[in-house]
């Protein structure tokens, strides 16, 4: 078992339910949008909305970042969700049928999500404070185990609600998830130290978290790996992936949930394992990250090529074993770097990277594969796979070397 205080557990699960309601609220709009409108493309405007204003929240964060707690600000931040999202129910209740409603349910979608963006990087920064550095493998695959099953949930669960009690009554039920997430992350105590820095200008501030990681070159190697593959990560979305199950394996919608369901289970039994031997990873972690990079680079290629549905199965449902061994290494490797405000501004950075590079591969992937074929594409992210393993293997001195963590108040370059 993890030596975390209770505030850990507080911390991981309050942030599982505040999952599965972030997920079930937009199953939930997605599917009251279709059947107020029939439009896919008002249905479409959903997803891109809280992807475009998480992304927009990176960007912000360092603001909120340098100037409340991180306790404050992910606890107002859920408080503020909460509220919002009972809005949102007595708008479902309403009605959404004019123009009016329409702009006023994607104004508090755009909101909500902002609010999310905001207190992600400050719960991120917390785990190191709230557990033993030599528990650090542990408790990131122990929350990843948690985010993961509450996805692999999140769908099934939510196509049964609709089914048994409609979208208005589903509304409802993630509210009252997102007001035990809060009731759970307002009892969150971590020592923070006073900024003694002078008042920073907004600008600066915006941009320290680049600034540290650039100016740690092992942060700055996983920071280029994660374009490359986060790039790469763009062939599983949906749309794409649709295309893959009708045209390489000649299946039918049903085989597209398999494989989506297959790689989140994948991913929920690979953090066990990664939990199972996470004191082993702990001496290991660059040596993981390349391994993982390695191994994703083959599996991508062997599931575009593969003519078999059953093998597209058995590869997605393995998948999730060294993308999970990779994120729980890195973002181990990250916490070691930095502390306090300094790790929640780099993980804001990092959270605009993840999102800006998911969002121009979701257009660009899908332009490709329209062009030149689907199996040519999971080709082209195995490419970007073996370029990020280059720039590994370059760098493989740094990812192996134990580093410090750097000081609050050391001056950024």
């Amino acid at each position: 078992m993890i030596k975390a205080n209770r505030y850990f557990h507080f911390l991981w699960s309050g942030q599982t339910l505040g999952n599965l309601g972030d997920i079930l609220y937009i199953i939930c709009l997605i599917t009251l949008v279709y059947n107020e409108t029939g439009s896919v493309l008002h249905m479409s405007l959903i997803p891109f909305a809280k992807t475009m204003s998480l992304l927009v929240s990176g960007f912000i964060a360092p603001l909120f970042i340098e100037k409340y707690k991180r306790t404050s600000l992910l606890s107002h931040t859920l408080i503020l969700k909460t509220a919002l999202l009972f809005c949102l129910c007595l708008l479902g209740l309403y009605g959404i049928h004019t123009a009016i409603t329409f702009t006023l349910l994607y104004v508090l979608i755009v909101v909500i999500s902002l609010l999310e963006g905001l207190g992600n990087p400050a719960r991120r920064s917390m785990v190191p404070d709230l557990v033993e550095s030599d528990e650090l493998v542990k408790a990131n695959s122990f929350i990843s185990i948690a985010n993961q099953t509450s996805m692999l949930l999140s769908w099934p669960l939510g196509s049964v609600l609709l089914v048994m009690w409609g979208e208005q009554n589903m509304l409802w039920v993630t509210f009252g998830l997102f007001v035990a997430a809060t009731i759970l992350t307002i009892q969150i105590k971590v020592s923070e130290k006073e900024n003694v820095r002078p008042q920073e200008s907004k600008w600066k501030a915006m941009k320290e978290g680049w600034q540290l990681i650039f100016q740690s070159k092992k942060l700055t190697t996983l920071t280029v790996m994660d374009i490359l593959e986060n790039f790469g990560h763009g062939v599983w979305i949906a749309a794409i992936l649709y295309v893959y199950v009708e045209t390489a394996i000649g299946k039918g919608e049903a085989w597209w949930g398999y494989i989506n369901a297959s790689f989140f289970a994948g991913m929920m039994v690979a953090g066990l394992v990664v939990y199972r031997f996470s004191k082993w990873m702990e001496s290991y972690l660059g040596y993981v990250i390349m391994a993982s990079t390695v191994c994703l680079m083959l599996l991508n290629v062997w599931f575009g090529l593969t003519s078999s549905a059953w093998i597209a199965l058995f590869v997605s449902f393995i998948f999730g074993f060294p993308q999970m061994a990779r994120d729980v290494s890195q973002n181990t490797l990250i916490q070691e770097s930095y502390r306090d405000k300094q790790l929640a501004k780099v993980y804001a950075s990092h959270g605009t990277l993840v999102y800006g590079t998911f969002g121009i591969a979701t257009l660009l992937l899908g332009w490709f594969a329209e062009e030149f074929g689907v199996r040519e594409t999971y080709v082209l992210v195995s490419f970007l796979f073996l370029v990020s393993f280059s720039i590994a293997y370059l760098n493989r001195k740094v990812l192996h070397s134990n580093q410090k963590i750097t000081s609050l108040e050391q001056d950024v370059v």
